[in-house]
Formats: C-alpha cells, sequence, structure tokens
C-alpha cells in the first residue's frame, strides 16, 4: 500500500512562499454550499479544487457503510423523502441500507450557511457510491482526489457505533476492494479505532482527532499532560496527522512541535480568512474548511502558488 502523504504534503499542492506545503480539505464535501456528506457537496468540493474529501463513516444494522455524521439521523437537516418531519431520531446502527433510502438529506437548509443550497430529495450516500462517483468523474479533479475517513465512535456512548474492530473489516476491506487504499487516511476521535485500524492493517494512514476536551478526558487537571499523553498514544499507534481544534494552535499547542514530533498538523474546522492567514503563518500542514471554494480563492488572492498533483495509476 503506498502512502497518500508523500504525494500530499511533500510540495505537490500548495506552496507558500516558505514552500510549506499546504493541503485543503473540505469538510463533510463543501457543507457552506451544499448539503453535507452528500453527492452534491463533494461534486462542490473537487469543482472548488479541494484535494482531500473529508467524510463521516457509519455502519447500519445491515453492515453497509454509510456518509452521515451524527450518530442519530440529524432531523434538524433530514426528513423523509415525502417531506414529512422526523419526530424521533432513529439511531443509524438500528437501520437497514432499505430504511436509510427513506431519508432525505436534503431536506432542511442549514442556518448556519447562508450560501447553501437547497437540493431536496438528495439521499445519504454510501462509501461505495461515492467510490462510484469519483471514477464516474469526469472532471480532472476527480483523478486526483484523496479522501479523509472520519471514523465514528464515542467510547462514552459506545452502543451507539459498531465496536472497533468491526469498523475496521468492514470499511478497510471496502477501500481495498474498490482500489482506493492509495488514497485514504483514517482518522478518529477514538484512540480505540485507530488501534483496530493499525492491527488491520499496518501500512493504513491514520490521524488522530482531538479537542480541548479530549485533552480534559486525558488528564482533567492539566491540558498540557492531557496533550503529552494524546501524543505518546499517536505515536505508539504511528499516527501521521494530527486535526486539533483550530481554536487550540497558538494558545496551548505550537504548531511546530508536533511537526518535529514527526506529525502532520491539519485543524479543524475554519471558515474565516482571518483565521486561515494565522494558521498559514503557523505552517499548518492543511486546513479543514467548510467552504473549500473560498479557502482556495484566498490562498491565490495571497500570491499562493498552486500545482496539480498527478493523477494516480
Amino acid at each position: 500500500m503506498g502512502s497518500i502523504f508523500p504525494s500530499l504534503l511533500c510540495g505537490t499542492l500548495f506552496f507558500s512562499n516558505n514552500a510549506q506545503a499546504l493541503i485543503v480539505q473540505g469538510h463533510r464535501g463543501a457543507r457552506a454550499l451544499m448539503p453535507e456528506n452528500t453527492l452534491p457537496s463533494f461534486d462542490s468540493a473537487i469543482k472548488a479544487r479541494a484535494h482531500v474529501l473529508e467524510l463521516d463513516i457509519l455502519l447500519t444494522s445491515d453492515q453497509e457503510c454509510i456518509i452521515h455524521h451524527d450518530y442519530f439521523i440529524n432531523k434538524d437537516l433530514c426528513t423523509y423523502l415525502d417531506g414529512s418531519s422526523i419526530e424521533k431520531a432513529p439511531l443509524v446502527k438500528d437501520l437497514t441500507l432499505a430504511e436509510i433510502r427513506q431519508i432525505d438529506a436534503g431536506g432542511h437548509l442549514n442556518p448556519n450557511f447562508a450560501k447553501q443550497a437547497f437540493i431536496p430529495k438528495t439521499p445519504i450516500p454510501t462509501l461505495i457510491e461515492l467510490f462510484e462517483w469519483i471514477k464516474q468523474s469526469s472532471h480532472p479533479q476527480a483523478k486526483t482526489i484523496h479522501l479523509n475517513l472520519e471514523i465514528k465512535r464515542d467510547p462514552r456512548s459506545p452502543h451507539f457505533s459498531e465496536t472497533p474492530e468491526t469498523l475496521a473489516a468492514k470499511i478497510i476491506d471496502l477501500v481495498e476492494q474498490n482500489g482506493f487504499s492509495d488514497r485514504v487516511y483514517y482518522s478518529s476521535f477514538d484512540p480505540a479505532v485507530l488501534a483496530a485500524f493499525r492491527q488491520k492493517s499496518p501500512k493504513a494512514n491514520l490521524g488522530l482527532i482531538f479537542s480541548e476536551e479530549s485533552l480534559r478526558a486525558a488528564n482533567p487537571l492539566d491540558l498540557s499532560k492531557g496533550l503529552d499523553l494524546l501524543l505518546q498514544l499517536a505515536s505508539s499507534l504511528k499516527v501521521t496527522v494530527l486535526s486539533p481544534d483550530h481554536a487550540l494552535l497558538g494558545k496551548l499547542i505550537n504548531v511546530s512541535s508536533l511537526q518535529t514530533k514527526g506529525f502532520h498538523v491539519i485543524p479543524w474546522t475554519v471558515n474565516e480568512s482571518k483565521r486561515w492567514k494565522e494558521l498559514t503563518e503557523m505552517n499548518v500542514d492543511g486546513i479543514i474548511t467548510d467552504d473549500p471554494e473560498e479557502l482556495i480563492s484566498w490562498l491565490e488572492n495571497a500570491d499562493i502558488r498552486t500545482q496539480e498533483i498527478q493523477a494516480q495509476p
């Protein structure tokens, strides 16, 4: 299995004046413009020339991999296909794929994004459908797009999703069978998930996501010691990417100190130009954003040169 990170992070994408490569990840596709975690959202991110699609993976009761952020169907964003409201949000793990097909992921606009298009009758896609859509797309960026698969599991509520071992077995097999091993990395807030993925695939690229809450869980009395513990875990699991809440950078966490330890730093989720500037000045390796089109436009206007990556053979 080849690594996506030498091609992504060693001078083949965005270059700033100090030659630091910057990777643009579309958060849930491009949810500032389209219903999140849907094919229209991923299409928008690809057309914006994002380098990576960030998306969320859950398993249904019949073991199908679907793309949805919440453990329970998000009734604030979704309706049933007939337009009726979802009164009691069902747990994805308890639904079959056939039942998922009755849900409209474009039923409601997200009030947080004024530019988001209203696209009713938009299905919740499966991971296989995304793979097939990328393969069939005629857009040049589809030939080079990589995927950040966030594996959803909350150790505080383990019954909301499958076990780490089940998730690893199902998802890695699906990625390999569809020829995406060299274009994927697996990320999670849950170190147990990353451990299961490392056990299943010794060469897989892994990303640890964390927030201030994660640091408090690791050490309630000292956030710095909590960070040290998370970094020890990440090193033991041979994690490639660290994705902290961007608010931690420059306040509690020094970017270069993480990079010196061998990690690539790609924070989430950043939508304001003031913060883009601050993060690029910190030399982060990438930025996860809801609006990849706007971020890429900002980078170009800031005279940050771009260069296309080569398509996978």
